[in-house]
């Protein structure tokens, strides 16, 4: 699995936009297939909502898994794409959709993307960091790159923030974390060792803080995280025949475009029950059919997976 920042510009066979499960599932299908994949994520980081908004939060519907943290879950469905080789663009907003001779051409800021197929499953949209009051604060984690700094003031009570303290204190950064309320968010042993950090002075702990609460000496670097807001507007101006908020699909994940399928939340297929299961059963469906479309010798049906072999590496043959 490739998540390098250099962009590589070949044609793959089917393009995902959207790294939130349905997304990372419709990967791993598509993957398995056999074909080329590049998936294109707006966040620094794969997961969608279950990473960005409650990644602390336990789920219980996931089959097979009783009760599992939603980051967990993330943890998996990318280790789960790991005996395969994905060209994961991270950091990276879909912007722009145009026909290219059999194919499809997707725009970004920085590079476009060809493809024989194009697998829709942004979510609600790109999830944006909510603006800081700071010009020179950081918004998201992980960031693309942070200098070694040996002091940050973190601001902020969501899962993210939580994660970016115990992450640069082990890294031997002095932090301040400072939120309005009294609690933060994250998981109970996330939780615990913050509190056990905090007790042992090496994280600084202000909560509730008062809303001109500045660390004494100043930090060397600021990050403010206080949540994420959903972008669906470089996506709206796509031929889709929007139905508000959702892409209309058939009973297959087919949009109106040739080779456009669309799963998970955006599609209007599963309406307002917005549930995971339904989300990874619409991205198979849409991954086998992308594959039979791009590829018209493969058969839409995949066969049982229990019937592959694996290498001693654990790559499929």
């Amino acid at each position: 699995m490739n998540s390098t920042p250099a962009p590589r510009s070949e044609p793959t066979d089917i393009l995902i936009i959207g790294g939130g499960p349905a997304g990372l599932y419709a990967a791993f299908y598509a993957a398995l297939r056999g074909l080329s994949v590049r998936l294109l994520e707006a966040r620094p980081e794969l997961g969608g909502q279950l990473a960005a908004l409650y990644p602390d939060r336990m789920v219980y519907d996931v089959p097979a898994a009783p009760a599992m943290y939603a980051g967990e879950i993330v943890e998996r469905l990318v280790r789960q794409l790991e005996p395969f080789d994905i060209d994961i663009r991270l950091k990276t907003v879909a912007q722009t959709l145009e026909a290219d001779g059999a194919g499809w051409r997707v725009g970004t800021a920085g590079a476009s993307y060809t493809a024989g197929a194009v697998i829709l499953t942004a979510g609600m949209g790109a999830l944006l960091p909510r603006p800081a009051n700071s010009e020179q604060a950081l918004t998201d984690w992980p960031p693309a790159a942070v200098a070694a700094s040996r002091s940050a003031w973190i601001q902020g009570g969501v899962p993210q923030a939580t994660r970016a303290a115990l992450e640069l204190a082990d890294a031997g950064t002095r932090v301040t974390l400072s939120h309005r309320r009294a609690l933060f968010r994250g998981t109970p042993s996330q939780l615990a060792r913050l509190e056990r950090l905090r007790q042992q002075g090496q994280i600084d702990v202000h909560a509730p803080a008062a809303a001109d609460f500045t660390p004494v000496p100043p930090a060397d670097l600021n990050i403010h995280l206080n949540g994420y807001l959903p972008d669906l507007s470089p996506l709206l101006p796509w031929p889709l025949e929007w139905q508000g908020e959702y892409v209309p699909a058939d009973a297959n994940g087919l949009t109106t475009l040739p080779g456009v399928y669309v799963a998970g939340d955006l599609s209007s297929a599963g309406g307002t029950f917005k549930l995971i299961t339904l989300a990874f059963a619409q991205a198979a469906l849409c991954a086998n059919h992308a594959a039979h479309h791009v590829r018209p010798e493969l058969r839409v049906k995949p066969g049982h997976s229990s019937d592959r072999r694996t290498t001693p590496e654990g790559r499929f043959v």
